[in-house]
């Protein structure tokens, strides 16, 4: 019997409204990538569809909360569990259907650039490519990130702050504190896209403006702010001021028409993580909202949502449904109505079949090869930097 099995499982509870945000953030997504198929910007409300995009930065301050709470799960009851049984967990979690999602896009693409991304203008279907799928180090190849299925470049990015997450808690954040983290992320908006370009001897291709847009060091920002709600979780919301100052930042920048994006980066992450600090913080304002089930229910299910949506759309509907070209409102309106319960249904199969075995299969594989005898941490300690743990 290996000492494993000695072990009582982590607790796996769910926060309250999470979810929610979850939903929303890949329904955002989803009707933002049928907007941008033929945009258009008649009508007031096109213009909130336009910031559908920032449901990813939504994605990944909810990654990054949701990770630091599961790592509190474990320290708690005293499991120090190696950082390979963090990884591994990590991998089981997100890699099966991504790597399914990759052979179905294959299949369906059949190596036709037609059907990739628009953002690609470049063969993205060759073995290199494939390897660097595989092995997710597509994040960091220019020529490779956006990925077969169109949406994985922030699947590459997550996976990359996976890797830095152990090193984070134990290393950075008692050295710099959350706060440092935040202000590390805001200076890499900038810093990034500057330091590439001013690379010696290198030359970009346009398209390549999309690495500087989609890689880690850019998007850090939304982790840093994930983060720092964890860390600072002490401090609640209680004042109806907090709900106000959120309407007061969200409903102007929601109307604005954003030509840069790194200005678009800065002015949204801190009403997108106000946001995730009072529904955290299950704040009375937000607390109907909150409880939203259908919301929830698709929230559990985003991962699949977000995944497959895109390759449905571009690689199946516009292929095949003349309609789905339509401008417009109609055309818009026609794109959703007809890809949401597709999305939906796919991702409801996917989450029961791919997903739910997926994650099954990593608890077995941790609790086999990668979990150590239990041990204590020092009373001195934290609990939250002190040993390194999976979600």
């Amino acid at each position: 019997m290996p000492k494993s099995s000695t072990l009582q499982p982590v607790a796996q509870t769910r926060v309250l409204g999470l979810d929610v945000l979850r939903g929303v953030a890949g329904l955002s997504v989803l009707v933002f990538h049928a907007f941008l198929i033929e945009p258009t910007r008649h009508g007031w409300w096109m213009r909130f569809i336009g910031q559908g995009a920032e449901g990813v930065g939504l994605f990944f301050i909810l990654s990054a909360l949701t990770l630091g709470l599961s790592w509190d799960a474990h320290t708690k009851q005293g499991i120090a569990p190696s950082r390979r049984a963090f990884w591994a967990r990590r991998f089981w979690r997100i890699a099966p259907l991504y790597y399914i999602a990759l052979l179905v896009a294959a299949l369906f693409t059949q190596g036709n650039v037609r059907f990739a991304p628009p953002a690609m203008a470049h063969d993205p279907f060759t073995w290199g490519s494939l390897v660097a799928h595989l092995s997710f180090l597509f994040a960091w190849i220019p020529a490779y990130q956006n990925s077969w299925i169109g949406v994985g470049w922030s699947i590459g990015t997550e996976m990359s702050f996976y890797l830095l997450f152990p090193w984070i808690v134990q290393k950075a954040i008692p050295c710099v504190r959350p706060e440092g983290l935040v202000a590390i992320g805001l200076a890499l908006v900038w810093g990034w896209p500057w330091f590439l370009t001013h690379l010696p001897f290198t030359q970009w291709p346009g398209w390549t403006g999309a690495f500087q847009l989609w890689s880690l060091p850019r998007q850090f920002i939304w982790f840093a702010i994930g983060l720092w709600i964890w860390k600072r979780r002490g401090w609640t919301p209680r004042s109806g001021l907090w709900v106000l100052l959120w309407v007061a930042l969200t409903l102007p920048l929601a109307n604005e028409v954003w030509t840069n994006p790194q200005t678009e980066l800065l002015v949204w992450v801190f009403p997108l993580g106000l946001l995730v600090w009072l529904v955290f913080h299950q704040h009375w304002a937000v607390r109907l909202f909150t409880r939203n089930r259908l919301l929830g229910y698709v929230g559990t299910r985003s991962y699949s949502l977000y995944l497959w949506h895109w390759l449905i759309l571009q690689a199946i509907l516009l292929r095949f449904v003349p309609d789905m070209h339509m401008t417009g409102t109609r055309g818009l309106l026609l794109r959703v109505a007809v890809l949401l319960p597709l999305s939906l249904g796919v991702s409801m199969v996917s989450y029961r079949f791919i997903e739910q075995p997926g994650i099954r299969c990593g608890r077995r594989w941790i609790a086999r090869y990668a979990m150590p005898s239990p041990r204590r941490i020092p009373p001195n300690g934290d609990g939250g930097e002190s040993a390194s743990v999976s979600r």
